[in-house]
C-alpha cells in the first residue's frame, strides 16, 4: 500500500500541476473548481487543487504488498489522491467503474484486528486475502507524509462508502465517508468527504 500510495501521490501533483495550468490559460477562475478532494478530519477541513484519480486493469498497478493483493482483481482497482500541507488522503477503491463501494470490517473483531494489525505495520498473515473478503472494495489511508504503516499519523478506514462516478471518463467525481483508526485506536469520522479530480481511466 505504501508503494500503491506513493505512485499515486506523485501523479496526482503532476496532474495537478498540468490540468490547474491549463485553467489558468482559460480563465481567472479559482482552480480548486477544477480539481479537488476535500474532508473534514478531526475537526480541520483537509482541501486540495492537487489531486487525481487512476484506474487500472493491470493487477501489476495495484501494488506488490498483501493489501496491494486484496485491491488487484479482474474488475481491476482505482484510486484518488491528493496532497495537502504535508497530508495526504488516499481513496482505493475495487473497481473502475461507475458505483458504490463499501467497506465493513468494523463488525467483525477477528478480521478487524487483523486488518488493524497489517496496517500497523506488525507481519502480514498469509490468510488476510481469504479473512478480509467480507466487504472490501473500498479504504480509505491518511498520513502525515513519511509516515509508514505502524505510525501515530497513519490512519485506515476500517469502514468506508465511496460513491465513484467516472462517467466523464477522464473526469471523476464523488462523495465518501469513513470511520479510521490508526495503531493506538484511536478514531475519527469522515463524513462530508467529496472529490472532483482529472485522471487516468482504465484501459
Amino acid at each position: 500500500m505504501k508503494k500503491l500510495t506513493l505512485g499515486f501521490m506523485l501523479f496526482a501533483l503532476a496532474a495537478a500541476t498540468m490540468f490547474s495550468s491549463c485553467k489558468k490559460d482559460d480563465d481567472d477562475d479559482d482552480d480548486s473548481k477544477l480539481s479537488n478532494l476535500s474532508a473534514t478530519i478531526k475537526g480541520s477541513k483537509f482541501s486540495t487543487a492537487t489531486a487525481a484519480f487512476y484506474s487500472s486493469k493491470n493487477a501489476e498497478n495495484s501494488g506488490t504488498s498483501k493489501l496491494g493483493q486484496i485491491f488487484s482483481s479482474e474488475e481491476g482497482s482505482t484510486t484518488i489522491a491528493g496532497t495537502e500541507n504535508g497530508k495526504q488522503l488516499c481513496i482505493t477503491i475495487k473497481g473502475t467503474t461507475k458505483g458504490t463501494y463499501n467497506l465493513n470490517v468494523s463488525a467483525d473483531n477477528a478480521v478487524n484486528n487483523t486488518l488493524i494489525a497489517i496496517l500497523s505495520g506488525e507481519t502480514v498473515q498469509d490468510a488476510i486475502k481469504d479473512a478480509v473478503n467480507i466487504e472490501t472494495d473500498a479504504m480509505i489511508i491518511y498520513r502525515a507524509v513519511g509516515q509508514t504503516e505502524g505510525g501515530t499519523d497513519y490512519w485506515f478506514s476500517t469502514k468506508a462508502s465511496v460513491n465513484f462516478d467516472n462517467s466523464l471518463v477522464a473526469y471523476a467525481t464523488g462523495s465518501f465517508t469513513a470511520t479510521l483508526t490508526n495503531k493506538a485506536k484511536d478514531t475519527f469520522e469522515i463524513t462530508d468527504g467529496s472529490f472532483k479530480v482529472f485522471g487516468k481511466p482504465a484501459k
